[in-house]
């Protein structure tokens, strides 16, 4: 049977458009390989977020490259991908396809033409999660000052309910328990008439469907009624993913971010009030373009009151083609890295305040598989967003079990199973 090797950087969105590939080639026969090396297809799903991350992901194209042999092909997709199109075949030889992030939405068809269909080709299925991805929305049309996504895939748009319902259907039949819908901006959602609060409750209703997630949530979206949804059903994690990015007014203004510190500060509250467990966590960007050391103060500030149960922190770069790469930048790398180590060290601190405060507390953990080398001990979350050890006589994959945390290795809970 033909192989297909994945290698995926960036976000959940294209941790889920690697899935959908995969899914795809799999009905033509392929069957998954954990290794490159006589693969018949090896695919890497690039991200353009930061030019860190196109750099790695250049740097492991060209490593392919350079050890393809016999017929094996080499695929590129997402962001990068859409961003050089096929200059990238100029770029690095050795590249045979490029699948730009926008045209994840007929990736069939685009796979239809680079892959003469076998009918011969039995389909296989090789899949044993228990968690996964499904998209509601493709794009974005916010246009924050340092993000080069809206160019890469596209105006914002939600995909049909039915399409949503029907995947979500295909993920339970092949044992999925937990899934996460993923957008840009999920709080945006909009399929006639039915917004993102709509979407989740009607989804919870689905049979098999155990656990809900979500990300991303943007703070100019999230309504009352979105956080009135999560608090009405055990089906949903209490996780909310929402970035602030900074804490100075003037610079969220310079970002274009469409809110305010205060409006964010105010939705945390409502938050807490309404689901008091909840884990919230957060995207934080340093050094700005014009940052000054007091709004910098701001930003940590905001992380101290909100306490976040973990964060996404970076020190800003530019990236070419958007609003801020023709801003003046007056901060050093040096004092960018200052006030990124300044920050980081502050939000450890909180992490682990917070797992040691869960210590003696009940959890609800989903269990992911059983830890290597251990034959009483399985990795799983809790219904937040914290990593959990849970010992136990017998378990399996997918089961959600209640259980007590005993102790916390500062990022991680050590629990014991409750009878």
């Amino acid at each position: 049977m033909p192989t297909v090797y994945f290698q995926t950087f960036g976000c959940q969105m294209n941790v889920a458009d690697s899935d959908t590939i995969h899914q795809l080639l799999s009905q033509r026969g392929f069957v998954l390989s954990d290794s490159p090396d006589g693969s018949d297809i090896v695919i890497v799903n690039t991200c353009s977020v930061r030019e860190a991350a196109e750099k790695r992901a250049k740097s492991r194209i060209a490593e392919f490259a350079n050890k393809k042999s016999g017929g094996q092909k080499l695929w590129v997709t997402g962001c990068m991908a859409q961003r050089l199109g096929d200059a990238l075949k100029e770029q690095i030889r050795g590249v045979d396809l490029v699948i730009g992030a926008r045209q994840m939405e007929r990736i069939g068809e685009v796979i239809d033409e680079a892959l003469p269909p076998d009918e011969s080709a039995p389909a296989v299925f090789n899949k044993s999660a228990v968690t996964d991805f499904v998209p509601v929305m493709r794009g974005c049309d916010n246009y924050c000052a340092y993000c080069i996504v809206p160019y890469v895939r596209g105006r914002e748009h939600s995909i049909p309910y039915h399409l949503v319902e029907t995947a979500v259907k295909e993920k339970i039949s092949q044992g999925i328990k937990e899934i996460t819908f993923l957008g840009q901006n999920v709080n945006s959602y909009n399929f006639e008439g039915m917004d993102f609060p709509d979407l989740l409750l009607k989804l919870a209703e689905v049979n098999g469907l155990e656990r809900i997630r979500f990300t991303t949530s943007h703070p100019k979206d999230c309504t009352e009624k979105l956080i009135d949804a999560i608090a009405s059903s055990n089906k949903f994690a209490t996780h909310i993913h929402m970035p602030f990015q900074a804490g100075a007014d003037r610079i969220l203004a310079l970002m274009n971010r469409k809110y305010t510190s205060g409006h964010y500060r105010g939705l945390i509250e409502m938050i807490r009030k309404k689901i008091p467990d909840a884990d919230i966590t957060s995207d934080i960007l340093v050094g700005f373009p014009t940052e000054s050391g007091a709004e910098f103060k701001e930003t940590l500030s905001l992380v101290n009151d909100v306490r976040f149960t973990t964060a996404f922190m970076f020190a800003y770069s530019p990236r070419e083609g958007t609003i801020a790469a023709a801003m003046k930048e007056e901060i050093s790398k040096e004092e960018k890295h200052a006030r990124l180590s300044e920050l980081i060290a502050v939000q450890t601190e909180i992490t682990r305040s917070i797992y040691q405060e869960s210590v003696g507390k009940e959890l609800e953990v989903l269990i992911s598989g059983k830890q290597e080398k251990r034959d009483e001990a399985w990795m799983g979350q809790d219904k937040g967003c914290k990593r959990v050890l849970i010992s136990c006589a017998s378990a399996e994959a997918g089961m959600i079990l209640k259980a007590r945390a005993i102790k916390s290795s500062g990022m991680t809970l050590i629990a014991e199973r409750m009878l």
